[in-house]
């Protein structure tokens, strides 16, 4: 029956968001960089609102995802034991995941394709570039203590007004654990809004998001038209090193499984190809739960308690997949401005990464990207050439990660459960 609320749906254009539009969006800004030099000048100024767009509804999402997934978790008084063995295999899975992206950017060097009048362009285009042209070491130095201090807000209002989006974080992580501690229906109130509020910045950045093959199309006609396609070689080495790594901790996690439940080396793989089906084809961690919730429970034996609870917390505060392709990104962009992070800049690609990542799981799609400036900024390395860059190789990464993300977290589910059934 076709209904009026139907026709709307179908009705919507949806095909603004598959692959084929964001990827002809891409191509068509290229041709007006290179074709029609003029024209790209004029696109500037789109290209900024476009973005502007997004990081619009960057914080709001953060805020109200953060906030309304730890108070939930508090106030259910989980058994202080499991929630023990579960913090320690999601920090072991950040930072093993952190280290994975680091070691294979050191192995892989995915940003060292450009010569150095490319780099000299870049730089020239994006940033008043001071890394190279200061005491390095005097930086360094002070450089970590910089970063931690900045974790800390003094003043939230003025974090939140200046956009750091480290101190924000923080200040969400403490303000959400604290808000699960009240037990008042006021708290529950508060809790129920915050989550009412993503819902609703949600919505909103759903309709940005049908802008997109032609906010991406500005931002390369922009962006092309001063530096022109070289750059552009070097992501396919970093597709080559991402995929690479994705199927590392991919073969990791099987085996992890395999040795925590026993059976068949493939039998977790086989066990859960319904749900990387599906992350796959949605590339939405969130519209994957369901699926792996169900294949724990009837393929795996995993108690049904235990995958109800890891698996939506898992999502949203433990993205494995993420904060490798994060530390991953950074090194990217260390290569590519020929930026040494020496041993303090590697610590805070590190744990801004994991901060990073956490905070990215509540905005969808390419966005997520946008967060990258925690990691970044304190670097000197410019968030908004990253962004752009990772953009256009989304709908090749992100599927692959969304899989990564689902099947790390699983893992953890059958780590932590306190009596696995060997079948």
């Amino acid at each position: 029956m076709n209904t009026p609320e139907s026709k709307t749906v179908k009705a919507s254009p949806h095909w603004l968001l598959s692959p084929w539009a964001i990827l002809a969006g891409v191509v068509l800004g290229c041709v007006i960089g290179i074709k029609y030099k003029s024209l790209a000048e004029y696109l500037t100024i789109p290209a900024d609102i476009f973005l502007a767009l997004i990081q619009m509804c960057v914080i709001p999402i953060i805020v109200t995802a953060v906030i309304s997934s730890l108070s939930r978790l508090v106030a259910r008084r989980v058994s202080g034991r499991f929630l023990s063995r579960l913090a320690v295999v999601f920090i072991s899975g950040l930072i093993f995941a952190s280290l994975v992206g680091l070691v294979a950017g050191v192995l892989g060097r995915p940003g060292e394709n450009l010569d150095e009048s490319a780099r000299a362009r870049i730089g020239q285009m994006i940033l008043k570039y001071e890394v190279e042209a200061t005491n390095k070491d005097s930086a360094e130095s002070g450089q970590l203590s910089v970063f931690l201090k900045g974790m800390v807000p003094a003043n939230v209002f003025k974090a939140f007004s200046q956009g750091q989006m480290l101190a924000i974080l923080f200040f969400c992580i403490a303000f959400g654990i604290a808000l699960g501690f009240v037990r008042t229906s006021a708290a529950r109130v508060t809790s129920l809004v915050m989550e009412a509020l993503y819902e609703a910045f949600q919505k909103l950045f759903s309709w940005v998001m049908y802008v997109l093959p032609f906010g991406l199309c500005v931002l390369f006609a922009s962006q092309v038209s001063h530096m022109g396609l070289t750059i552009f070689k070097t992501l396919i080495k970093f597709i080559g090193v991402f995929y690479l790594t994705a199927f590392f901790l991919f073969v990791f996690y099987n085996t992890l499984i395999w040795w925590r439940r026993g059976g068949g080396y493939f039998q977790p793989v086989i066990a859960l190809r319904e749900t990387f089906l599906v992350a796959l084809g949605t590339s939405s961690s969130y519209a994957t739960m369901p699926s792996a919730m169900r294949c724990l429970r009837e393929k795996l034996n995993v108690d049904k308690t235990t995958a109800n609870l890891v698996i939506p917390l898992g999502v949203s505060v433990h993205p494995q997949g993420k904060v490798m392709y994060f530390v991953l990104a950074t090194i990217l962009i260390a290569q590519v401005y020929n930026v040494s992070l020496g041993f303090q800049g590697i610590m805070i690609a590190l744990i801004g990464s994991i901060f990073a990542a956490m905070g990215a799981t509540g905005i969808p799609g390419p966005a997520t990207l946008s967060i990258l400036a925690v990691v970044l900024t304190p670097l000197g390395l410019p968030a908004q050439t990253a962004v752009i860059l990772l953009m256009a190789i989304d709908p090749l990464t992100n599927p692959v990660l969304t899989v990564v993300n689902i099947f790390g977290n699983c893992t953890a589910t059958v780590l932590a459960e306190e009596r696995p059934a060997v079948r």
